[in-house]
């Protein structure tokens, strides 16, 4: 299992709160369904002008193939290119309880 912190610099300008809907937006429609994807939280870090998402995949193909499509490529289009960083997961709580981490990570 692998988290991916993925992030986009934004203009000054930016109107967050506008960021927001279309952040819930992207989630209620864009996010369902992509294969080896857990979950993803949507992040904004105003003082840094950083708007992007924290992601957790089930294995190094997930990621590749989310990174390789059209989704992605188009938030690289409407944001620009991001700073991308993975990290393999040690172990997981939900809700104050442990999740099974899968030992293969590819």
């Amino acid at each position: 299992m692998l988290t991916a912190c993925i992030r986009f610099k934004m203009p000054p300008a930016t109107d967050w709160e506008q960021l927001k809907v279309i952040a819930r937006d992207r989630a209620e429609t864009l996010y369902r369904d992509i294969p080896g994807l857990r979950d993803k939280s949507f992040i904004i870090n105003r003082e840094r002008s950083e708007y992007g998402g924290v992601y957790t995949w089930e294995d190094r193909a997930s990621l590749d193939a989310f990174l390789a499509s059209e989704v992605f490529s188009a938030a690289k289009t409407k944001f620009g290119t991001p700073t991308i960083e993975v990290f393999e997961v040690a172990a997981r709580v939900e809700r104050g309880n442990p999740v099974n981490v899968a030992t293969a990570h590819a």
